[in-house]
């Protein structure tokens, strides 16, 4: 699937400690500072409240015309009418998920190796990581080398994932990325506006935008 997504600064998103008023402004500020897509990562919730959290959400990145992929939840993302979905490797087959979604929607698939290139089908674009160790990605980094080489064979857009943040970005010059996608770098930011506004100034100067 060739579709025209705006990779470029991806924010991966889980509420954590925080009230839904206070994520959702912690979110829109992001936003508003130049995030392009956005992913609802919730491991620890139920479907009801995952569900009733990202309605919210998809209000608010329908607003900013921004697309809303839900983690590995296929069937939340089609409850929500969401964007689309990303599947870890563990999770349902790309083809599957497609069959079930349509081809109007976004399929992001998460890749570490270059043999997990093979077979893909139905994929809109590749997550590969993680970069550098974060308290949720201790192990099984991937090089700077596997990932260009994952870039140059892969016929969708590649976005790389783990640890990325203002120095990690400028590591990254050089290779044929799609986008960067970023947690904590705006998640625990005090001023998610300035975090975002700044990693979008640093993805321009250092990546060539594939």
């Amino acid at each position: 699937m060739m579709k025209k997504l705006d990779l470029s600064l991806y924010l991966v998103a889980n509420r954590g400690q925080r009230s839904d008023e206070s994520f959702l402004n912690h979110i829109k500020q992001a936003l508003k500072g130049g995030v392009s897509i956005v992913q609802l990562r919730e491991k620890e919730l139920g479907s009801r409240e995952f569900f009733e959290l990202g309605l919210k959400l998809k209000r608010l990145c329908d607003e900013f015309k921004v697309p809303l992929i839900i983690n590995d939840r296929v069937d939340i993302a089609l409850a929500l009418d969401a964007s689309g979905v990303h599947l870890g490797q563990e999770d349902l087959e790309s083809s599957l998920a497609r069959r079930l979604l349509g081809e109007d929607k976004i399929i992001g698939v998460s890749v570490k190796n270059l043999t997990q290139l093979q077979g893909l089908k139905g994929v809109d674009y590749l997550g590969c990581g993680a970069i550098k160790s974060t308290p949720t990605k201790q192990s099984s980094l991937l090089s700077l080398q596997t990932l260009a080489q994952i870039t140059q064979k892969s016929p969708v857009g590649v976005v790389a994932i783990g640890g990325i943040d203002e120095e990690v970005l400028k590591e990254l010059r050089g290779i044929k990325l799609s986008g960067v996608a970023v947690v904590r770098a705006i998640m625990d930011a005090k001023k998610p506006y300035d975090a975002a506004l700044n990693l979008k100034k640093l993805v321009y100067e250092n990546l060539s935008l594939k």
